[in-house]
């Protein structure tokens, strides 16, 4: 039997958008992955009683929140190797410019399940937890909890945006929008 794309299990990657080539392609995907969204209202100062007055103030961005499972038992390699470029997502690159001295913006990839298929933002927590290690002590199972924080990488200091592509030829207007 012949296996189509379909049949394919798709895994989840977490794209470097910084440091191209550094993503964390997941041994396991998640089990649940939840994703909050604050909408944040304040009561007035006016406000008297016991159904005040709100007034909303600013959006939030959505958190993406899930537990990532990774095991190197039967190879017995350290696990921190397949952990290295999700830590590394969550350090500042030193290699930049000196106004663009932040962690990299991330693309959390895995089939269609966050609408376009896509949440990008930023690695705002990682929580490790080794939970099995070889007698020479070294760690080669562990559970990592990730947190991102939903982004528009535009808006983001320190990131740079590339201009559109003037559009070639002639003879039309081009109205609408430029791609995002």
């Amino acid at each position: 039997m012949t296996s189509t794309p379909d049949a394919i299990t798709c895994k989840l990657t977490i794209v470097n958008m910084d440091d191209k080539g550094n993503d964390l392609v997941c041994q396991y995907n998640p089990k649940e992955v939840s994703i909050d969204k604050s909408v944040p209202w304040q009561k007035q100062k006016s406000s008297k009683g016991d159904q005040p007055s709100l007034e909303f103030t600013a959006a939030e961005g959505r958190t993406l929140s899930m537990e990532l499972f990774f095991d190197t038992y039967e190879s017995g390699s350290d696990v921190n190797g397949l952990l290295a470029p999700l830590f590394k997502m969550t350090r500042i690159r030193e290699s930049a410019p000196e106004n663009d001295k932040r962690p990299p913006t991330v693309v959390v990839k895995w089939g269609s399940t966050f609408g376009s298929g896509n949440f990008t933002g930023v690695i705002e927590q990682v929580g490790t937890k080794y939970t099995m290690f070889l007698p020479d002590g070294k760690p080669v199972r562990a559970t990592c909890t990730v947190k991102i924080k939903e982004a528009n990488p535009a808006g983001l200091k320190g990131y740079k945006v590339k201009p559109p592509k003037p559009a070639g030829g002639g003879g039309g207007g081009g109205g609408g929008t430029p791609p995002p």
